[in-house]
């Protein structure tokens, strides 16, 4: 499934040449992840739809970054909370995201519990911007706090999840064993998910 070879997309400096190996190497794989996450995030018992990023807005740089996004709207996920799947050059991440463009974000965040967010794995990290692949900090509750006092920023982020970096078990271990610990990383997150959710 995901490999080593697959941050190879990032190596062609061509808009359309990374768009192409992106669309050809990265997207089908991300379509697979999507079905195999279908009876985990079933537990949210709301219908989630997936979005595998187009980056239509290019006209002239190559993305620096490609996944798929998974919301509660046909429509788009930007706006609301969401997983993100994806890469970057160095990197393969999966995020719980709540953006700046999402509305009353302070007050979904309020819904979240603090003692399941510091039950996440060791190996979970928190972050603030998801353009920047380095905003990941270890989740403990001193970089958690100072992530929530952030939130009173117009432009502040919210995100929880991992990284793989390149090299790593991940893109050596066999593909059914890539497809769990996936499964799991999104299955540790449901829970607070299903806080951000709620009505």
């Amino acid at each position: 499934m995901y490999q080593d070879q697959d941050f190879q997309v990032f190596e062609d400096q061509t808009l359309a040449g990374r768009l192409g190996k992106i669309q050809k190497q990265i997207d089908p794989k991300f379509l697979i992840t999507a079905g195999d996450l279908e009876p985990v995030l079933a537990e949210l018992s709301v219908p989630i739809y997936q979005h595998v990023s187009q980056h239509r807005r290019r006209t002239k740089n190559p993305p620096t970054d490609t996944w798929i996004a998974f919301s509660t709207s046909k429509r788009g996920y930007k706006m609301l909370p969401h997983l993100e799947i994806g890469f970057w050059d160095d990197r393969f991440f999966i995020w719980l995201a709540v953006l700046q463009e999402a509305k009353n974000r302070q007050g979904l965040l309020g819904q979240v519990q603090l003692a399941d967010v510091l039950n996440l794995p060791s190996t979970f990290e928190c972050g603030n911007d998801h353009a920047d692949k380095n905003c990941g900090r270890p989740l403990t509750l001193t970089n958690y706090q100072a992530l929530m006092r952030e939130q009173v920023n117009r432009h502040a982020e919210w995100q929880l999840g991992r990284n793989f970096m390149r090299g790593s078990d991940l893109f050596t271990t066999t593909p059914d064993d890539q497809a769990a610990i996936i499964r799991d990383t999104v299955a540790a997150l449901l829970p607070i998910y299903r806080q951000l959710i709620a009505d």
